[in-house]
């Protein structure tokens, strides 16, 4: 069982007590030295599965053995497949920071970035099981309301128990206009969301399975009783979980060295955006669109790179605001350059694969790069673009110039975009493999294109997100 959470003095936010031991890093995920290989098990593995070899890390760049709840020893002793974990064993209780739902806006954030979180749970009051999430997302759909990107009304909350009176709501709206503060929970509130399932940490992945692989992009983890949430369980934390231990899950591997393209995942409608376009444009699609990331393609179709809601981070201070009306392009040099400062070294994540790469390379592209989809891309030198891949003119040109500093050293040229294949994809795959037949990737961006009104204070079960799917069914 985890442990209870308990309040700070004196802070914005609650976390749980117990301090996190510090184990040194082991296994540094190296993008140009990937493996389309899981990455081997401890040297005494295979006499003994470790109870830190279950581990789930919010942070890549850690162990896998940091943040697993000691009384799972005795569990893991005997041969266990993926659908047997059970949720308890997990919990990163030491990671899970919950925010009161008055806090400004300004410190929700500054808690993401100094924590290296994605998302956050709003509390009304301790222990606010009924708790809204605060995300990248949210900053995003801020952003574009205090530059009147982003049109709001007080009908959109109509709904919503936080506010009753019209007149706060337009004031509200009024203060971030101006740049004024505005409690996070209005914030967390302009762009519609699904429920903010809770599962009890007696469930086992299957059953997360069933939920992440169709679109929603985290649950929360609750005690037995269902009334204090005890972690969090993301798609990208669970991918990384299954990849870490893909050598203890014999029931992955037979689909692992399949190509994507002979899996039928992903999708060939993608959604993306000029190099030469300004940064604003690619942050409102986003935001138009519900998705998290948008890929940079020259006027070719070419993939010149990625801008994903997370880096909306790099552009929030006023003295950064000229960067939102230079291009695309020009962004993505940024951020190549910050990235450099913070490791140390060149790097340029590799963000697309091929339809011939397997689904074992992809998965270790989507682990190492933190990323929540892969652009598929046709190769250039391949016969069929041969003719369209040719070097456009202008503003674009820089983008396909092989001596290109932003062009990946290792792999080339990326290719012509023709699709994504994401966590969703994934998951969704390898729940429909196990018998979870009805588990439809695209329910959740269904749901939340459907849903006009802002994000509520909902409470998800299981046999809600059932009953969502069967009325779904029942519309098709």
């Amino acid at each position: 069982m985890a442990p209870t959470p308990s309040k700070y003095q004196g802070s914005p936010f609650r976390q749980p007590n117990s301090p996190q031991p510090h184990h040194p890093s082991s296994r540094q995920s190296s993008i140009v030295e990937m493996l389309s290989t899981p990455p081997p098990l401890e040297a005494n593995d295979n006499e003994l599965e470790q109870p830190n070899a279950l581990n789930l890390s919010r942070n890549p760049s850690q162990s896998s053995q940091s943040s697993l709840n000691t009384n799972s020893t005795n569990q893991t002793r005997e041969h266990k497949d993926w659908q047997d974990i059970k949720l308890s064993e997990l919990i990163e209780s030491a990671k899970l920071i919950f925010i009161k739902s008055d806090l400004p806006v300004e410190d929700a954030f500054k808690l993401l970035t100094t924590h290296n979180l994605t998302s956050l749970p709003v509390e009304e009051y301790d222990n606010d099981i009924n708790c809204l999430t605060f995300d990248y997302t949210d900053l995003n759909a801020y952003l574009l309301l205090v530059l009147g990107k982003l049109a709001v009304n007080e009908q959109q909350f109509a709904q919503n128990p936080y506010y009753k009176n019209p007149e706060e709501i337009k004031e509200l709206i009024t203060k971030a206009k101006r740049g004024q503060q505005v409690p996070v929970k209005f914030v967390c509130q302009l762009a519609p969301k699904n429920p903010f399932y809770k599962l009890p940490e007696t469930e086992s992945l299957s059953t997360v399975m069933e939920i992440l692989g169709s679109g929603v992009h985290r649950i929360a983890i609750t005690n037995e009783s269902s009334t204090k949430i005890t972690g969090i369980l993301s798609q990208r934390r669970l991918i990384k979980y299954l990849w870490d231990n893909a050598r203890r899950f014999p029931s992955l591997e037979p689909i692992f060295q399949f190509p994507i393209s002979e899996l039928n995942i992903g999708n060939s409608k993608v959604i993306s955006i000029y190099g030469d376009e300004p940064l604003i444009n690619a942050l409102i699609k986003m935001n138009t669109e519900r998705i998290s990331s948008i890929a940079v393609v020259d006027h070719h179709m070419n993939l010149l790179g990625n801008i994903s809601v997370t880096d909306v981070k790099h552009v929030t201070k006023s003295s950064q605001s000229p960067i939102l009306h230079k291009s695309c392009l020009h962004f993505i040099s940024i951020i190549l350059n910050l990235r450099g400062l913070e490791d140390g070294k060149d790097s340029f994540p590799i963000f697309h694969v091929y339809p011939s790469s397997s689904l074992a390379r992809t998965i270790a592209k989507l682990v190492a790069t933190k990323s929540h989809r892969l652009w598929v891309v046709r190769p250039l030198n391949s016969s069929s673009t041969n003719s369209s891949a040719s070097t456009p003119s202008g503003t674009n040109s820089a983008g396909t110039n092989e001596s290109n500093p932003l062009i990946p050293e290792h792999e080339g040229r990326a290719g012509k975009l023709i699709g994504v294949v994401s966590l969703t994809d994934i998951l969704g795959l390898i729940a429909r493999k196990h018998g979870k037949f009805h588990v439809d990737p695209n329910q959740a961006r269904k749901q939340r294109r459907r849903s006009s009104s802002s994000s509520t204070r909902s409470s998800g079960s299981l046999d809600q997100f059932r009953r969502s799917i069967s009325g779904a069914s029942d519309l098709r």
